[in-house]
C-alpha cells in the first residue's frame, strides 16, 4: 500500500509490518475455515456497506464484483450475531444472468451460513478476547439465519444476452469456465 511504500522510502519500518508486533500467532480452529458472511457475523465493528453482483451465464459459471461504500460512522455491536434485517442493512446480493439464481448457486458464493461456527467462534471470542469480553452472544437471531441461502436481500437481474466475461478483471490469468 501506498503507506507503506513510503514509510519504506523513509527507511522506516510501516506501521503495520509484522516486525511491530501484528502477528497473530497461530489460529484457533474456532476461527479458522469461517466464510466471507461467517466472518461478518462475529466482527464487533463494520464501517462499510457492501452490493455483491453475482453474474450467471448459461453455463452456470459465476463470477461477482464487491462494491464496498463506507459508512459514515463505524457500527460497533454489543450483540453478535446482528438481527438478520441488520445485516441486510448493510449486504445485499444482485443475480444477474439469463435465469433465477438457484439453491445450488447459492452455495456457490461465500455468503451461506453455518450457525454451529457461528456459535463457536463467538464463543471463542468471548472467552479468550478482551474486546469481547462484554458482548452478548444472540442465540435467538443465530437460529434465524438460513442454511441453505445468503441471509441478506437476493434480487435477481434477468439478463438474457448477459457475457459473464465483461465482469471479469482485465487482467486475469486463468480461465473461468476451467
Amino acid at each position: 500500500c501506498e503507506s507503506c511504500l513510503e514509510s519504506l522510502r523513509e527507511g522506516k519500518v510501516p506501521d503495520l509490518a509484522l516486525l511491530n508486533g501484528n502477528w497473530l500467532g497461530k489460529v484457533p480452529p474456532e476461527l479458522t475455515g469461517l466464510s466471507w458472511a461467517e466472518k461478518m457475523l462475529v466482527a464487533r465493528v463494520t464501517s462499510n456497506r457492501c452490493i455483491m453482483r453475482v453474474a450467471k451465464s448459461g453455463f452456470s459459471a459465476l463470477t461477482a464484483n464487491a462494491v464496498f461504500f463506507e459508512s459514515p460512522v463505524p457500527k460497533v455491536y454489543k450483540v453478535l450475531p446482528p438481527s438478520v434485517s441488520e445485516l441486510s442493512e448493510v449486504i445485499a446480493f444482485v443475480f444477474m444472468g439469463p435465469s433465477r439464481p438457484t439453491t445450488e448457486d447459492h452455495k456457490r458464493v461465500p455468503w451461506l451460513v453455518n450457525k454451529n461456527k457461528v456459535a463457536s467462534a463467538l464463543e471463542w471470542l468471548k472467552l479468550n478476547h478482551l474486546d469481547y469480553a462484554d458482548l452478548e452472544i444472540s442465540y435467538a437471531n443465530l437460529d434465524d439465519y438460513p442454511e441453505d441461502m445468503p441471509p441478506v436481500s437476493v434480487q435477481y437481474k434477468n439478463t438474457p444476452e448477459f457475457d459473464p466475461y465483461e465482469s471479469l478483471a482485465l487482467h486475469q490469468t486463468e480461465d473461468p469456465s476451467a
